[in-house]
């Protein structure tokens, strides 16, 4: 179980890099589908920090009453919702919409891990952290060759260009990460008993 939480919690802050770094390789289908200028898309991008910031000033208290096991699997559900929101997107006003929930969504990606792995992982917590970091991270490396494949190898698709789906597929991953990340009560339980 303890494996499974690791893996987990670094899925999703792996997908918060893969977010942050997304419209970089968008910006030119962005530019040409939606006709959005250069303010524009700098203002889109940077509401996922916007929203992302926004949301750090409640998130402790919240981990600290509810948990990560409550607060992580909820902000991803919005991370969901925002992913399919930008991926359908089109007009400016939904894109920035979606981007906002996206970074409300990934606000508790690397807390609410951190607060989960000290309970999980009280005697080697600076080591399974450390290795949420650097796993993590990758995720912004792994946006350009990945989005970019499917906005070349498959252009136009259903009327939105493919390179958005993958925002839908990956709001479907959250969706996933939300059910796995329900851990038991009796598990919880367990993991602040060996802490």
């Amino acid at each position: 179980m303890a494996a499974r939480v690791f893996l987990l919690f670094t899925l999703g802050y792996f997908l918060s890099y893969f977010y942050r770094s997304a419209n970089a390789v968008l910006a030119k289908d962005l530019s040409q589908d939606l006709g959005l200028g250069p303010a524009e898309l700098g203002f889109m991008t940077s509401l996922f920090y916007l929203s992302f910031a926004a949301v750090q000033l409640p998130l402790g208290s919240l981990l600290d009453r509810y948990g990560s096991r409550i607060i992580t699997p909820a902000l991803l559900l919005v991370a969901s919702l925002g992913s399919v929101v930008f991926g359908l997107a089109q007009s400016f006003p939904v894109l920035a919409l979606g981007r906002a929930l996206i970074g409300v969504g990934m606000a508790a990606a690397l807390m609410g891990s951190l607060k989960a792995f000290s309970l999980w992982f009280p005697r080697t917590y600076a080591t399974v952290s450390t290795l949420l970091v650097g796993l993590g991270a990758t995720g912004g490396f792994v946006v350009p060759p990945v989005l970019g494949y499917f906005v070349r190898a498959y252009g136009e698709a259903r009327g939105y260009p493919m390179g958005y789906t993958v925002y839908v597929a990956l709001g479907l991953l959250a969706l996933l990460l939300v059910w796995l990340l329900s851990a038991t009560k009796r598990e919880v339980v367990r993991a602040q008993e060996r802490a």
